[in-house]
């Protein structure tokens, strides 16, 4: 492949799905399952920096990690942590969920059955998927303070670990960073994102993107009205983006 052709589009949607927010303390930490190992050690680090007293991991096994993980997101993130010293009865784990609005639903579950007071969360995931999971939590928790931190790492970083993996692990990554800008424009409708006007810049390089093969995450038409259907949504309701 000639990453060149890849390179500019590649950015424009790293650049816009990343935040780089302030991070404050907060009243709970949501470790979002995925694929990547680097979550619980953050979230590891900011409760040694005492950001929070808690922390939930949230995950069950997701699309990417049940054909990947022995366990569950959750407990693997858990056990994790606790090897970096975190305590025991300050991480809450949430099995169940095996997508991002679940994640949060199900989170928000452990919240007020243990009637914990929460004004305000700090969630845990990757760079370039910052800005469609906090669009997301929105939507659950709509009254309160939410913030989205990850690992830091400059595009440059992301883009040589890309370079270095196989071709088949790449077609994954990219398609799944295209698959997020497909979700911003179809996952509003659903009610379970925020909406959020997606800029031209982006979805020229999303249109690249696809053009170039990397559509592997892209839901079907089939799919998005089945996933409307599991939520009552009626078909004339809504309309499908590709």
């Amino acid at each position: 492949m000639d990453f060149n052709l890849i390179y500019e589009s590649l950015k424009t949607i790293f650049d816009y799905m990343s935040l780089n927010q302030e991070i404050k303390k907060c009243d709970v930490l949501i470790g979002c399952g995925c694929s990547s190992l680097d979550i619980p050690i953050v979230c590891s680090d900011l409760y040694r920096k005492g950001l929070s007293k808690k922390i939930i991991f949230s995950g069950g096994y997701g699309k990417v990690t049940k054909d990947k993980f022995q366990k569950q997101e959750a407990v693997i993130y858990k056990e994790i942590a606790m090897k970096e010293g975190i305590r025991e009865e300050d991480i809450y784990l949430e099995k169940e969920s095996s997508n991002t609005f679940e994640n949060f639903l199900f989170s928000k579950r452990i919240m007020d059955d243990n009637h914990w007071h929460v004004d305000s969360i700090l969630i845990v995931h990757n760079k370039a998927y910052e800005r469609r999971i906090l669009n997301t939590a929105k939507k659950i928790f709509p009254e309160k303070e939410i913030r989205i931190t990850s690992k830091n790492i400059s595009f440059e970083e992301y883009f040589e670990k890309l370079k270095s993996k196989s071709s088949s692990e790449r077609e994954i990554i990219i398609s799944v960073l295209v698959g997020n800008i497909q979700r911003m424009i179809l996952y509003p409708q659903l009610g379970i994102q925020v909406e959020e006007d997606v800029p031209d810049k982006v979805m020229k390089s999303y249109y690249h993107l696809k053009s170039l093969g990397f559509d592997k995450d892209i839901l079907s038409k089939k799919t998005f009205f089945s996933i409307a259907n599991q939520y009552g949504i009626k078909r004339e309701e809504i309309s499908y983006f590709e």
